[in-house]
C-alpha cells in the first residue's frame, strides 16, 4: 500500500493507532512508571505536609522540580499506589494506566486543536498531514508515553490556551497556560508571543497565575504550606537555571539536547565529580546564555514581522521549539512536540503559491529533523548532539521562511477553519 493511499484510508490508520495503544501497554507494564513514580511520591509528601523538593537519596539534587500545583492535578491519579520509602512506591500500576489513558486523551485533544488552528489548503489535507506528521514523531511520541512522563500533557493546555486566544477568550487561554507552566514551566516563552499579538494579554495572565498558582493551591494545600512549597519551587528552579559551572546542570546527561547541554559537551569531558573543562565554567555559562539570548531574540524578530495567518502554525512551533533547546536539561521524549513542528510546516507547504525552493527546502528539514529523531538510539549521535543541530536548522528554516513570506500576498485558507 502507498503512503498517500494509508493515509487516506481512515480503517488502516486506526489499526496502527490501535497497535501504538497496545504496543506501549505491554512496554509500560515492565518499565513500571519509574517517571510517574517521582510524582507520585510528591504527592504523598504533600499529603504528609512534607516538602517534595527534598531528595533524601540525594540532598544536592532535587528530582521533583514542578510546581505545588501539579500534585492537586495528578491527585486523581493516585489511586492505590502506597509509599513505602523515598521513592520507593508499590501498587502503582493502576495509576500507571490512568496517567497512560490522560496521555492518549492529551494527544488525542492536541491533534483536534491544531485541526482547528493551523491553516491548509483544503480541510482533507490538513487531515492527511495530521496522520503524516504523527507517523513522523510516533518514536518519540511512544517514547514519551511509555516514560509516563508529562509533556503531552503539558502540549494539550498550550494548545488550549493558543486556541482560546486565538477565539479572543483571554482569561480562559490564561488559564489553560498557567496549568500547562504548571506541568513543563520551560514553556512559559509562548507570554511573548501571546504579548506581541495583545499587550493586554498581560492582565488576563497574572490574574490567571495569582489562580493557579496561589489561591486554588491554597485553598486545597492550606495558604502558609503552599507559600512555603512556592518558595522551595523557586528555590529549586533558581538553583536550576541560574547556574556557573557545567556540573550543575546536567551530570553531562547524554539524552538531553538542550542549549547549555550541548555546549557543556563541546568544552567539558568526563563524568559526575570527574569533569575536565577545557575552559572556565563562568565562560561556559556566558556561551549558554549569550546563544539563548540570541535564539530569543531572532524568534521574536520573526514573529514581530506580523506574518500572515497562513503561517500561523510556524510561529507557534518557533516558541515551541524554544520550549526545548532553552532549559538546562531536556531529555529526548519532550520531542514528542515534533507532532506539532511536522503538521505546522506540512500544512504551511500545502499551500500553492509557496516559493518552490522554500518548499523543497522545508521539506528536506523534515526529513532531516525526522532522520535525526531516530539517531537516539545510537550514543555517538547523542553525543554529538544531532537531534539539537537538526533542530536548530528547522527554526532556522522557519525564521527564514517567516522573514521572506511576512510581506507577501494573502492565501486562501481552508474553509474548515
Amino acid at each position: 500500500m502507498s503512503l498517500q493511499k494509508f493515509l487516506n484510508s481512515n480503517i488502516t490508520f486506526t489499526m496502527l493507532v490501535a497497535v501504538f495503544i497496545t504496543a506501549s501497554i505491554v512496554v509500560i507494564y515492565h518499565r513500571d512508571g519509574k517517571d510517574l513514580k517521582v510524582g507520585l511520591y510528591a504527592i504523598s509528601q504533600v499529603q504528609q505536609k512534607k516538602s517534595p523538593y527534598v531528595n533524601p537519596n540525594d540532598p544536592n539534587r532535587s528530582i521533583f522540580r514542578y510546581a505545588p500545583g501539579i500534585t492537586i492535578l495528578e491527585t486523581p491519579f493516585f489511586l492505590k499506589t502506597k509509599v513505602i520509602g523515598p521513592y520507593i512506591l508499590e501498587n502503582t500500576r493502576p495509576s500507571i494506566y490512568a496517567w497512560f489513558m490522560a496521555e492518549i486523551l492529551s494527544l488525542m485533544g492536541s491533534a483536534w486543536f491544531l485541526f482547528k488552528l493551523v491553516p491548509a489548503a483544503s480541510a482533507l489535507i490538513s487531515l492527511r498531514n495530521l496522520k503524516l506528521a504523527f507517523l513522523l514523531a510516533l518514536p518519540l511520541i511512544i517514547y514519551e508515553v511509555i516514560n509516563s512522563q508529562n509533556k503531552l500533557i503539558a502540549l494539550f493546555f498550550m494548545l488550549a490556551a493558543i486556541f482560546l486566544f486565538e477565539k479572543k477568550r483571554p482569561l480562559w487561554s490564561a488559564l489553560c497556560f498557567n496549568i500547562a507552566l504548571t506541568v513543563y514551566v520551560a514553556l512559559l516563552p509562548f507570554l511573548i508571543l501571546f504579548l506581541i499579538r495583545d499587550k493586554k494579554y498581560i492582565i488576563s495572565f497574572i490574574v490567571a497565575a495569582v489562580a493557579i498558582f496561589i489561591l486554588i493551591p491554597s485553598l486545597v494545600l492550606g495558604v502558609d504550606f503552599n507559600i512555603y512549597l512556592l518558595k522551595q519551587w523557586m528555590y529549586s528552579l533558581h538553583s536550576f537555571f541560574n547556574t556557573n559551572s557545567y556540573m550543575s546542570y546536567i551530570d553531562l546527561r547524554r539524552s538531553s539536547q538542550s542549549i547549555p547541554s550541548v555546549v557543556g559537551r563541546i568544552f567539558v569531558i568526563g563524568h559526575t565529580n570527574h569533569f575536565k573543562e577545557f575552559i572556565s565554567p563562568i565562560f561556559i555559562h556566558i556561551i549558554i546564555r549569550v546563544l539563548s539570548l540570541a535564539v530569543v531574540l531572532c524568534s521574536c524578530f520573526a514573529v514581530w514581522k506580523k506574518p500572515k495567518d497562513t503561517m500561523r502554525g510556524l510561529s507557534y512551533v518557533i516558541f515551541l521549539t524554544l520550549a526545548l533547546i532553552l532549559p538546562q536539561y531536556c531529555v529526548y521524549y519532550t520531542w514528542c512536540y515534533l507532532f506539532v513542528f511536522y503538521f505546522a510546516v506540512l500544512n504551511y507547504i500545502s499551500f500553492t503559491d509557496v516559493p518552490y525552493f522554500q518548499k523543497r527546502t522545508l521539506i528536506l528539514l523534515i526529513v532531516f529533523l525526522s532522520l535525526a529523531s531516530y539517531t537516539i538510539v545510537f550514543h555517538p549521535f547523542s553525543y554529538f548532539s544531532v537531534l539539537f543541530w537538526a533542530t536548530i536548522l528547522f527554526w532556522a528554516g522557519l525564521i527564514t521562511a517567516l522573514l521572506e513570506e511576512s510581506h507577501a500576498s494573502p492565501r486562501t485558507v481552508a474553509s474548515s477553519r
